[in-house]
């Protein structure tokens, strides 16, 4: 494990900007980009921007007095952008293991202060491993969101990054994180290449681990929001990486005290009752759009599990049990997307995204 901390660390710690990457892993994110976040973005220091290594965009909604924790924050830019979202009364905290990185993000607090307006700061970064936070002096139960960005893949112990998670959530807290997954379990030579484990490729979880790991340590069954390609444009590492297929795909986890069974599953219509601080749409799963006009036909043990969290208040949730809904069809598995399904078949150069059903994109706002 102090091999691929050393490793990690030294690899990113080397880098000078993104333009030093081999494959598009840590720059992938084919999502649309909501006006609100680019102008968060465009707020950020030319500095911060500029080693930004990130897969996605994790800025869950309603966010408004959250704390939130980023593992693996690096440069800050996630953080920064959190700082806008989460206003004066909230606070984000970033860990990360790199000297090199905390130092741009540490530079640049009181700059990103001053532009906000706020009077004080909102922001900090610790340095420690996002495997052991309470270590790190991350207190348990002490943050209502987490997110990450394209850093649990480079961990050599995904299982207990997602356990000091869960601990340091407090109930009905979650997780939104952006990460590498790969269509099948990577060969042990593949793992050992420092390259590609450092370009967030070899040490990627194949996407079913995500799903049995998050469970074994007590979040609720990953909700797939958004998906793009992953490609490797360097031939070299493309030949020792073969027919393996990787994506950059972003999920929810949840701190949540229990499920429907299956067997007691019904249809359920679900709205976004009011707008939240400016957000009027909540993209629950990839297929699952909702907003303050327009309403989505899912199963009931989505609102079980979102009854519990920050999001609760905000839903209007109708019972369709008894009738007939050509929207929905019973899926016990709905909580087990595969992403790659959801890309459709073959490599594709361009990264792709995914985040609403046709049938939604035609009524939500």
């Amino acid at each position: 494990m102090a091999d691929t901390f050393r490793s990690v660390q030294e690899y990113y710690g080397s880098l000078k900007d993104s333009s030093d990457l081999k494959t598009n892993a840590c720059t992938c994110d084919g999502t649309k980009v909501p006006e609100s976040i680019k102008k968060a973005i465009a707020a950020c220091h030319s500095e911060i921007i500029a080693k930004y290594y990130g897969c996605g965009l994790v800025f869950p909604e309603v966010l408004s007095g959250c704390r939130v924790l980023d593992l693996g924050s690096g440069s800050g830019r996630d953080c920064y952008v959190l700082s806008q979202l989460v206003g004066e009364k909230g606070f984000v905290t970033g860990i990360d293991m790199t000297q090199e990185q905390l130092d741009v993000a540490v530079k640049h607090i009181q700059y990103h202060m001053d532009k906000f307006g706020y009077a004080k700061p909102n922001v900090a970064f610790i340095k420690g491993y996002i495997e052991q936070l309470s270590e790190a002096g991350i207190q348990p139960e002490s943050q209502d969101v987490i997110v990450s960005n394209c850093v649990i893949n480079l961990s050599p112990d995904k299982r207990a990054v997602l356990a000091e998670a869960f601990k340091a959530l407090k109930p009905g807290g979650e997780m939104y994180f952006s990460d590498v997954y790969s269509d099948r379990i990577l060969s042990e030579d593949l793992r050992r290449n420092e390259v590609l484990w450092g370009e967030c490729i070899s040490g990627a979880l194949h996407w079913e681990e995500l799903m049995k790991i998050a469970t074994d340590v007590g979040f609720s069954p990953p909700l797939l929001v958004k998906v793009s390609e992953v490609t490797v444009e360097n031939a070299e590492l493309q030949n020792v990486i073969g027919d393996a297929r990787f994506c950059s795909a972003t999920y929810r986890l949840f701190k949540v005290d229990h499920l429907d069974e299956p067997e007691n599953e019904v249809a359920i219509n679900l709205k976004f009752k009011d707008a939240n601080h400016g957000v009027s749409t909540l993209q629950l799963a990839w297929d699952i759009k909702i907003g303050t006009c327009c309403s989505a036909v899912a199963p009931s043990s989505l609102a079980d599990i979102l009854s519990g969290t920050r999001y609760g208040s905000h839903l209007k949730v109708e019972s369709l049990k008894g009738q007939t809904d050509s929207k929905y069809q019973r899926k016990t598995d709905f909580l087990k997307v595969n992403p790659f399904k959801v890309l459709g078949p073959g490599k594709k150069s361009d990264a792709k995204s995914f985040s609403t059903s046709p049938s939604l994109n035609k009524s939500c706002c």
